[in-house]
């Protein structure tokens, strides 16, 4: 099988529409830096990544970058232009140079409506994207700098092939930036997990020593969080 076979969609559609769509897909290069695609765009492909890491972005008024997501080897991208038809709703940046697959949203459609595994695969991501929004709106909403930090090493941690190493880990002001926080922030409590001996940090590297204690950590910040709530609200 193919890498582009084994890429989630892909792998879920009937092999008659599977070989259609993969004939009907283009190959892209992207050097490192290079925009993929930028938020209000009109255009309407969907792309997945064979090689290579992109990150989410938004830009503020003023200029301020907000990191959303990160994305790596696998992931689809574009497909909320797809199905609504809208703008895109964000900018994505290649952070490696990366090679992508891309669909035209006419194929993309095409190969949703002709494979019913290949739908259930696509709501399946959308709701775990749903859900994923959901934890970043608490958090933001409710815990403090400390506490998002902690939550977003963990998803850093869950998404890495072993979960214990992070290569090629953001900066600290990439950090701040998802967390909605500063760099100084962000670099006072990377130093005080170290120093506490939760993790060990190198050249773009993040090694998870007491994973255990950082998930305790923020599972306990998180209820207090949500009692305080429910107390100023009665």
């Amino acid at each position: 099988m193919s890498e582009a076979e084994q890429l989630g969609l892909f792998d879920a559609m009937d092999p008659a529409v599977r070989r259609d769509a993969l004939e009907r897909s283009r190959l892209i290069r992207a050097r490192k830096g290079t925009a993929i695609l930028s938020k209000g765009d009109t255009s309407s492909d969907v792309f997945f990544i064979l090689q290579g890491r992109l990150q989410v972005l938004l830009y503020s008024a003023n200029g301020r970058e907000v990191s959303l997501r990160d994305l790596d080897e696998g992931d689809m991208f574009g497909e909320l232009a797809a199905i609504d038809g809208e703008g895109r709703s964000a900018s994505i940046i290649a952070l490696d140079d990366s090679r992508l697959l891309a669909m035209t949203r006419s194929d993309f459609r095409a190969a949703i409506d002709a494979s019913p595994d290949a739908s259930m695969w696509l709501l399946g991501q959308l709701t775990a994207r749903i859900r994923a929004m959901t934890e970043r709106v608490f958090e933001l909403s409710a815990l403090n700098v400390q506490s998002r930090l902690h939550c977003e090493l963990l998803r850093m941690a869950a998404r890495s092939p072993t979960g214990l190493e992070v290569r090629a880990a953001p900066t600290h002001a990439e950090l701040a930036n998802r967390i909605g926080t500063h760099r100084e922030a962000v670099t006072r409590e990377m130093r005080a997990l170290v120093t506490q001996n939760i993790i060990k940090t190198g050249r773009r590297r993040i090694q998870f020593v007491d994973i255990a204690r950082l998930q305790t950590s923020v599972g306990r910040l998180s209820l207090q969080a949500e009692y305080a709530e429910r107390s100023a609200g009665t």
